[in-house]
């Protein structure tokens, strides 16, 4: 039984080093600078490029039933250091539910390539231009 209680107390001292790891990284990483583009060594990227990433985007966008739309959208967030996106808004919409949408494909976008500063990866903010166009293809 004291042999139980042990191990009960080990894990409970154990996660609670863990957690407190956790959240010390965590509030390091909310602190550090955010860069702009023209700030860092090497810009952040989609792991194969922008015009991947315009595939796997066209791939998920459902265009609405707007024939000859053509515009923008943008979508402003953070790529951090570990390649996630944070603090995604829309910068512009061109309206008909496509800045939502636009929101919801970059936020479940794959992990980014971070940019780096001096050779180290850093948080990055990037304005993301989208262009729309519902018309037919000659």
């Amino acid at each position: 039984m004291k042999a139980v209680s042990r191990l009960k107390f080990f894990c409970l001292i154990a996660f609670c080093f863990v957690t407190k790891m956790q959240a010390q990284e965590e509030t390091i990483a909310a602190e550090a600078p955010i860069f702009e583009i023209k700030e860092v060594d090497q810009q952040p990227d989609f792991p194969g490029g922008l015009d991947r990433f315009y595939d796997y985007f066209n791939s998920k966008l459902k265009k609405p039933d707007v024939p000859d739309l053509i515009g923008k959208v943008f979508i402003s967030f953070i790529v951090e250091p570990d390649g996630t996106l944070t603090d995604a808004s829309v910068y512009r919409d061109i309206g008909f539910g496509i800045g939502e949408q636009a929101l919801k494909i970059v936020e479940e976008s794959p992990h980014w390539i971070a940019g780096r500063k001096d050779g180290k990866r850093v948080r990055v903010h990037y304005l993301l231009p989208i262009g729309i166009y519902t018309g037919k293809h000659d």
